[in-house]
């Protein structure tokens, strides 16, 4: 089996963002096997709390006349309700969910 290259990176502070904790860098880098170290920057808080860049092949996918499916509403308890709604707002607040247009 042949094994990806290691990093030419000589830390991984070059990769992760400066707001990155070393101590989230490190741990990172004796959890993941030192074969796949060159892909320690997807393991990083700081990127995931970030969408990505726009760039030019973006697009929008218009699905005219098509509608969701319906679905059956159930009730959810008070501590799901918190969630759910802690959840959407913190992902809006993110940009990366928006509210529905259709």
């Amino acid at each position: 089996m042949d094994l990806p290259p290691s990093s030419s990176h000589d830390s991984l502070k070059e990769l992760w963002d400066e707001e990155e904790k070393p101590q989230e860098i490190e741990t990172v880098r004796k959890v993941v096997p030192s074969a796949y170290h060159q892909y320690l920057e997807v393991f990083s808080k700081v990127k995931a709390e970030k969408i990505s860049p726009h760039h030019a092949c973006d697009h929008h996918i218009e699905l005219e006349g098509s509608l969701p499916p319906v679905g059956v509403f159930y009730s959810l308890s008070n501590q799901e309700s918190n969630t759910l709604r802690d959840y959407t707002s913190e992902n809006v607040d993110k940009g990366f969910i928006w509210p529905s247009s259709s």
